[in-house]
């Protein structure tokens, strides 16, 4: 009878153990009062990979004009990157050979 009672009491009690996933924020509504016309302002998501893992990837959702400026500003730091790196390297000729012409 104990045996019947234990396990009725474990039945009972598995749903407040349960693991019940952690909620998806999300980003909050813009107010859709006064709609855009303008192309660079249409709300884009894309799928990025998540750093330190092969399979995970989350949604990134931006306007047109924020991923253009995201872009622009990537492109400007690799370029800036890359000419402080050419200011860097040694040049491998001689500082006293004359050019050739």
């Amino acid at each position: 009878m104990r045996s019947h009672a234990l396990i009725a009491a474990l039945f009972l009690a598995a749903p407040a153990f349960a693991h019940s996933p952690a909620p998806v924020s999300t980003p909050p509504a813009t107010p859709a009062a006064t709609p855009s016309t303008d192309p660079l302002d249409k709300m884009v998501c894309r799928s990025q990979e998540t750093i330190g893992s092969r399979l995970k990837s989350h949604k990134v959702c931006a306007t047109v004009r924020e991923w253009k400026e995201q872009e622009q500003d990537s492109r400007e730091t690799v370029e800036l990157y890359q000419q402080r790196n050419q200011s860097t390297i040694p040049s491998t000729d001689p500082p006293d050979t004359p050019m050739p012409q």
